[in-house]
């Protein structure tokens, strides 16, 4: 499965970012002066929980997923899925369709392929190297992004020839190789930018890395979680005048894997699959320094998203793809600026197309359509009094539609709106730096193709019938089913109402610098989150149907909306950063319910009750150098659960990992990083433990990565 890569070495012959040795944390800050709203930063700023790691933290993390890149967050828990396959997303309690992930602006709506969780679904296939910055947006602050924000944002920005080009250079040229010895992979990319005149410069970035299939903790190799992957970047930016930047750039992702398939009627199958993903954004933005009511942007990107499979018969088809069409424009008034006083008001609408490849075929073997439209507009007013007072709200507007086929979906209109607030009443006293936060706001989220249609069309659903409503259907059609996309009978529901959120957060802040020495800085926040779900989607066990022709015993399932529900619990975050010492701590405790029909509550076992998340080291040699041990925790849960196939036990593990990691910059334009993970070797999970209480059967999830050290090198041109 290896790759060549001593050939692509000599064609880039480039070189790498010099990493900054200070590990930023995801810490909200509070809001300084230089932090005025432009249509060119994210909708949403620090203050109401937006947390940005740039490129030059994802290098000083070795991070090649988003999850190893987000670690330092416990708020945002991101699993790997497979090994390097990719990376799944929950932000408080909610993944999937709740959190909505932007490249360039375009959503990553690939979870609409599919009928049922699952790891193609929802996985995320990102390759950092392509990035300069991923911000995230927790809960309701992320309401004027729409569709999605029940639960979270994740933006992320391509790199530009300005993050590569140094200060009185006109070319620029990044060398990053990285090794690691556990799920060994090699691993090489290259940055290269050059400014061809004062008015035009472009970047490129390549990337490619092969990976083997890891060891877990108990030294046995986890099957199916080695990847081949090979991306690549070409952006454009031309500034005709001071006051207009234009820019235009392709980005492509492209991933090989192996799977074991195991369909209903228990045969097994070795499809090999390609992933290909592709982003095309163009963006214009005009802000003249002389006119404070203009601060414009428009911005229109394509991102497209298929999935291809042999079936192991090395006969490629589609196996579901999604292609997604974007639309912007924004701009931002700044009325009547004084030396104490800033009134920014933020506007603009915005359009959303999915073209929708299913991954269900027709009767000639072609990917099922459907399609979804998305309409919005917004408008946010920010106010800034002096140091102390920060006000912001916002309004959005949504409505949705889709259609599959002669079938359409009854458009829905939705309205959410937010207010924030952060005061700091102490800064001529001894609390100086101490705040209070304050944030109510409404999120929306549309109900899935999958959702809304089951597997396929309306007139090929499942039709069984339960005739005395003891959940064993009868009668039944194994076309319904879907034979060969999973067992499940799902049956269409075209009356569903989307999501909508109500979340509340209160929350005391700290930040100040010199507080133990000259030269250092902490900052930290506790926040208290309350969000009440409405209408909440959710797959409902209906019962069972006997296939006698494949003797298959199929679940019978439909997604419904769940009158109430809720998700509290606390965040906290902490970070200290000295000429010798940082630290940083996150953590992250909630739990939620459901309202049952009878208005009894029952405990969302989905959740993962808490998970923390530490860095302690120091720097040496005049922080040329440093060392450091960071912790990853996630405490464990169990429950029963009563469906109409029977009873079952479930049970998530808990765990903590510890990691080691140094760094040392022999040269201002070379550095070296190694780092070992999971040092003690733990066999761990993220996956659960499912037991069939009936017969005993238990069914048991991968392990993760046992030990791996990681090794890499860094030389900036």
């Amino acid at each position: 499965m290896k790759r060549s890569l001593v050939a692509i070495a000599v064609a880039l012959a480039s070189g790498t970012i010099y990493a900054d040795e200070k590990l930023d944390t995801l810490i909200v800050e509070s809001k300084t002066n230089t932090e005025i709203q432009t249509t060119a930063a994210p909708r949403v700023t620090s203050v109401e929980g937006a947390r940005t790691i740039t490129a030059d933290d994802i290098q000083a993390r070795q991070a090649s997923t988003l999850a190893e890149a987000l670690a330092g967050d416990a708020s945002v828990i991101v699993d790997e899925v497979n090994g390097a396959r990719g990376s799944s997303i929950t932000i408080r309690g909610q993944s999937g369709n709740n959190v909505s992930v932007r490249v360039e602006g375009a959503p990553n709506n690939r979870s609409q392929i599919m009928h049922k969780p699952s790891n193609d679904r929802d996985t995320i296939w990102l390759n950092m190297d392509m990035y300069q910055s991923v911000t995230v947006i927790p809960g309701a602050a992320g309401t004027t992004y729409g569709n999605g924000s029940t639960g979270g944002i994740v933006l992320l920005e391509t790199k530009d020839p300005e993050n590569i080009i140094r200060d009185g250079r006109d070319w620029g040229a990044n060398l990053r190789y990285r090794h690691e010895t556990n799920g060994q992979s090699d691993g090489i990319s290259a940055d290269v930018a050059r400014r061809f005149s004062d008015k035009f410069s472009a970047n490129a970035t390549i990337s490619a890395r092969d990976t083997d299939n890891y060891e877990n903790g108990n030294g046995i190799t986890e099957a199916d979680t080695g990847a081949e992957d090979l991306s690549y970047l070409i952006k454009g930016v031309a500034t005709p005048n001071e006051a207009t930047r234009i820019e235009a750039s392709f980005m492509e992702n492209n991933k090989k894997f192996d799977e074991t398939s195991t369909s209903g009627s228990g045969e097994i199958t070795y499809p090999n699959k390609k992933l290909k993903d592709q982003t095309l954004a163009t963006e214009y933005a005009y802000n003249p320094a002389s006119n404070d009511l203009v601060d414009f942007k428009a911005r229109i990107s394509r991102a497209k998203s298929d999935l291809k499979s042999d079936q192991g018969t090395g006969d490629w088809r589609n196996t579901g793809g999604v292609t997604t069409t974007y639309a912007e424009i924004e701009n931002t008034s700044v009325f009547f600026p004084t030396s104490n006083t800033t009134h920014s008001v933020r506007y603009g609408a915005d359009y959303t197309f999915d073209d929708i490849r299913l991954a269900y075929t027709d009767e000639q073997g072609n990917p099922n359509e459907a399609e979804r439209t998305s309409i919005g507009a917004y408008a946010s007013d920010t106010i800034e009094i002096g140091d102390n007072l920060q006000l912001s709200g916002s309004l959005r507007y949504d409505t949705f539609e889709a259609k599959m086929r002669d079938d359409d979906f009854e458009s829905e209109d939705s309205f959410n709106s937010k207010v924030s607030a952060l005061w700091k009443p102490f800064e001529n006293t001894a609390a100086r730096g101490l705040g209070l936060t304050a944030l109510v706001g409404t999120g929306y989220r549309s109900p899935a193709i999958y959702e809304v249609y089951g597997k396929g069309f309306l007139q090929d659903v499942f039709r069984g019938n339960d005739a005395n409503g003891d959940g064993i259907y009868e009668t039944g059609n194994a076309s319904g089913c879907m034979i060969g996309h999973g067992s499940w009978c799902t049956i269409p529901n075209t009356d569903l109402t989307g999501e909508t959120s109500l979340n509340t957060e209160l929350g005391v802040v700290f930040e100040r610098a010199n507080v133990f020495t000259a030269s250092d800085h902490l900052t930290s926040k506790v926040n208290y989150i309350h969000n009440d779900l409405k209408d909440q989607l959710y797959n409902s066990d209906l019962g069972t149907w006997y296939n006698e022709v494949d003797d298959i015993n199929h679940p019978v399932k439909q997604y419904i909306n769940n009158d109430e529900a809720a998700v509290y619990g606390w965040e906290l975050s902490a970070s200290y950063n000295s000429d010798v010492l940082f630290a940083n701590f996150s953590m992250q405790d909630m739990a939620g319910y459901s309202v049952e029909d009878d208005g009894s509550k029952s405990q969302n076992n989905n959740l993962v009750p808490r998970s923390v998340s530490t860095t302690l080291g120091t720097y040496f040699d005049d922080q040329k150098g440093r060392v450091g041990i960071d912790m990853q925790h996630r405490k464990g849960r169990r429950y029963e659960s009563q469906g109409r196939g029977g009873a079952s036990r479930t049970e998530y593990k808990g765990y903590t990992v510890y990691g080691l990691f140094t760094s040392y910059a022999f040269t201002e334009n070379f550095n070296v990083q190694a780092r070992i993970g999971n040092i003690t070797d733990k066999a761990y999970s993220k996956g659960s433990y499912s037991t069939n209480l009936s017969n005993g059967e238990t069914t048991e999830p991968s392990l993760n990565t046992g030990r791996n050290i990681k090794l890499g090198l860094n030389y900036r041109f």
